[in-house]
């Protein structure tokens, strides 16, 4: 009876429940600590380290969740570190020649041994959001996009920034000559699969696409807090170019790619190339729904190419369209030979029924 009572007034434990990821639990606290927003810390870890802990870089000293280098690291323990109870390791680190140095060799190894653990990383991550997102409003006059402020993170708020801005002034840009060091040792970014160095537009592209639409902050009550009501210098879909990081973006954001769907679309999206036609070269889309708007002079020109062409385009409103000659009309329905339909045979229509006959008038008349 009792395990009947029981049963009636408590709810089983699922058997499918799974424990919740330490990892991503760490990455939550991190974010109500900082007010930095969840979902951006979470995809920043998912890209960096794949949510492993103790993920280590090849090419440089990024180690950890987020891929903190040594300098980084030390500098935001230094200044995070009393706000964190890590008093001691924020106390242990000093500047010496504009880089931050331990004196002590063991302390130094602990430190930089805390950027594999999720809770401390995480912290860090979220206070470093915060700062390079002051820092790039000020810089650019507006609130970051998340994909701006991933580019913070890889390259600093001041790099950043300067990316920003190449990529509205001078897209085309070769972004690895402004950017050597992180050109180096993020060679996916700055470089595609043949090796080629991506422009400015396009590094740009590669990291805001991870982030697209990513809330920045933990409180979103107000859109500019996160930043969603704010038009950035340079838009992400304008960015993404080919060679871009290729995602389920679109299926998150309105800020995606606009590239059409097919060639046939293409086709009909774009004019033709002044001085000539692009007919013979286009699929069947184009041929059957030309674009309007070629000048008179265009269309003269082209008209003028070859005679039995031009006998077999039809002439709209004074212009050329290249467009296929509809089916002659049959000679039995020219309108000359045509004959009006006989009167079907058969008894004459009657006039109106005279009803006068029928009514009687008044006063005897």
């Amino acid at each position: 009876m009792p395990k009947v009572s029981m049963f009636l007034f408590t709810t089983p434990q699922s058997r499918d429940a799974q424990p919740a990821n330490p990892v991503v639990s760490a990455i939550r606290q991190g974010a109500e600590k900082t007010g930095a927003g969840f979902d951006y810390l979470l995809k920043t870890a998912q890209r960096e380290s794949s949510l492993e802990p103790d993920a280590k870089a090849k090419t440089s000293s990024a180690t950890g969740l987020f891929q903190f280098i040594e300098q980084t690291w030390l500098s935001m323990v230094k200044q995070e570190g009393p706000k964190q109870g890590l008093s001691q390791y924020a106390d242990a680190i000093s500047e010496s020649g504009g880089r931050l140095t331990v004196s002590d060799p063991a302390a130094r190894e602990k430190i930089l041994q805390l950027r594999n653990d999720p809770q401390v990383a995480a912290v860090m991550a979220g206070a470093l959001t915060q700062k390079n997102r002051d820092q790039l409003a000020g810089a650019l006059g507006r609130s970051p996009q998340g994909g701006e402020l991933y580019m913070a993170h890889v390259l600093g708020a001041r790099g950043a920034s300067d990316l920003i801005r190449t990529a509205a002034s001078d897209p085309s840009r070769v972004a690895a000559r402004d950017f050597p060091e992180a050109a180096a040792a993020n060679r996916s970014i700055f470089y595609d699969k043949a090796g080629r160095a991506r422009s400015v537009q396009e590094v740009y592209g590669v990291l805001a696409a991870s982030h697209a639409s990513t809330q920045v902050a933990a409180a979103t009550t107000q859109g500019a807090q996160s930043g969603q009501g704010d038009t950035p210098e340079v838009e992400i879909a304008a960015a993404l170019r080919p060679g871009r990081a290729k995602g389920l973006v679109g299926l998150f954001s309105t800020g995606g790619s606009r590239d059409p769907v097919s060639k046939a679309v293409a086709n009909l999206w774009t004019t033709p190339i002044q001085g000539g036609t692009r007919m013979a070269s286009l699929a069947g889309g184009e041929r059957y729904f030309p674009r309007p708007g070629q000048s008179d002079a265009n269309a003269a020109s082209d008209a003028s190419a070859s005679a039995s062409a031009a006998s077999a385009m039809p002439v709209a409103a004074g212009k050329v369209v290249s467009a296929p000659l509809p089916p002659s009309r049959p000679s039995e329905l020219s309108p000359s030979t045509v004959t009006a339909a006989p009167q079907p045979v058969g008894k004459a229509r009657r006039a109106p029924l005279d009803l006068s006959s029928f009514m009687t008038r008044r006063g005897g008349a």
